[in-house]
C-alpha cells in the first residue's frame, strides 16, 4: 500500500511588522509609524523600503488583528 502524502500546504503565519519610518522623498519629514502584514521581516521591508528608510520597532502576531 502506497503512503499518501497530503497535498495541502500549511498556511504561512503572518505577522504585523511595525517600523519607524522616514519618507525618502521628503528631507524635512518627521519619523512616523508604519505597519505592514507579512510572513517575514524581509517581505515587509521589500514592500516599504523603496519609499521609506526603516527601523524595526515590533513584530506582532497577526492572529486576531482587525484591518479596518
Amino acid at each position: 500500500m502506497a503512503l499518501q502524502h497530503s497535498t495541502q500546504t500549511r498556511p504561512e503565519k503572518k505577522y504585523l511588522w511595525r517600523f519607524l519610518a522616514l519618507n525618502r522623498s521628503d528631507m524635512c519629514a518627521k519619523p512616523c509609524r508604519i505597519s505592514v502584514e507579512a510572513p517575514t521581516e524581509h517581505d515587509a521591508r521589500r514592500v516599504l523600503a523603496p519609499f521609506f528608510i526603516l527601523s524595526l520597532s515590533a513584530r506582532l502576531s497577526a492572529q486576531g488583528v482587525c484591518n479596518v
